[in-house]
């Protein structure tokens, strides 16, 4: 028979949503993250603005969600899409892409986009209760003249100023 002394197995088994749940009860999130889940909380619209990358959102962001969007703050059991958390706010995609619209669709050298953004939309934002909105996509800047992110810029200023009469997109089910 083997004796465990001093730190066991068992004793080291860690879970996050356990983690995250104890932070939520007990005021015990760094002060930065705090500060982040503060700022999703008390927003209206929620824009994350980045370039595609890999057919994805940079790692950076990703490891964002991963900290900010926590078990008992950001999601609850019983509580996700209609029901969410953060249900009545709203969120939107805004994303350069280097390649063309043409190369972005289904079927195409690069594929469809929309389905790419789908687990974003759906599995992260969507399942936390946001109202997801139609992304904002820049595409071409590899070949793009300065008029033409010039002209990007001008059409997305445009969008912003008008966006709060903008309603959700169905973002699908499993």
């Amino acid at each position: 028979m083997i004796k465990c002394l001093g730190a066991c197995p068992e004793d080291l088994y860690y879970v996050q949503p356990d983690e995250e749940l104890h932070a939520t009860a007990h005021g015990g999130f760094a002060p930065d993250i705090e500060a982040e889940l503060r700022k999703v909380e008390t927003s209206d619209l929620m824009i994350w603005q980045f370039p595609f990358w890999w057919y994805g959102v940079p790692g950076m962001l990703k490891g964002w969600v991963d900290r900010v969007f926590a078990y008992g703050r950001a999601y609850k059991s019983g509580c996700s899409h209609a029901t969410g958390v953060f249900r009545g706010k709203r969120a939107l995609l805004s994303l350069t892409a280097g390649a063309s619209e043409s190369s972005y669709q289904k079927g195409a050298r690069n594929g469809d986009i929309h389905a790419m953004l789908r687990p974003v939309q759906r599995g992260i934002l969507g399942y936390a209760g946001f109202g997801v909105l139609v992304p904002q996509i820049s595409y071409g800047l590899d070949d793009s003249t300065p008029g033409q992110r010039t002209a990007m810029l001008a059409s997305w200023a445009e969008r912003l100023r008008g966006i709060e009469s903008e309603t959700p997109i169905d973002v699908g089910e499993h």
